[in-house]
């Protein structure tokens, strides 16, 4: 299960045009992650160690991708689970209206469900296998 992960760190277009209004996680907070996973290094943006975007994706698992509407991450998400099913693999792609960055750790209705169908998927790969 990947859960709204950031897989272009500064470049997503939700990241970019994501306005300030206190939901957690904003650009300014994107960028000061991403500096800090670089240890202030000029690494070229399609570096897969950093951009996990521009990674191979072979001989990868089932993947569930989780994120709620109101997610920075929201992009990232969706090209990253585009890109696993591109690559063959079976892909699961759950979005949560209304749900912001994090938005699993809250006891709300819609983090039940999620949280509900995480565990389910992950049942279902471990006895896949």
């Amino acid at each position: 299960n990947l859960v709204y992960g950031s897989y272009l760190p500064h470049g997503t277009p939700s990241v970019r045009q994501w306005s300030t209004e206190g939901l957690i996680l904003d650009p300014e907070s994107m960028s000061w992650f991403g500096d800090r996973y670089t240890g202030g290094r000029n690494i070229p943006m399609d570096d897969p160690y950093f951009s996990p975007l521009y990674g191979v994706l072979d001989d990868m698992p089932p993947g569930l991708f989780t994120v709620g509407t109101w997610d920075p991450l929201l992009d990232d998400t969706l090209f990253m689970a585009m890109r696993w099913l591109a690559a063959g693999h079976d892909t699961e792609l759950a979005i949560y209206p209304g749900g912001t960055h994090a938005f699993d750790a809250f006891p709300t209705h819609i983090a039940l469900e999620a949280r509900t169908r995480m565990h389910n998927f992950i049942r279902s790969v471990v006895r896949s296998t």
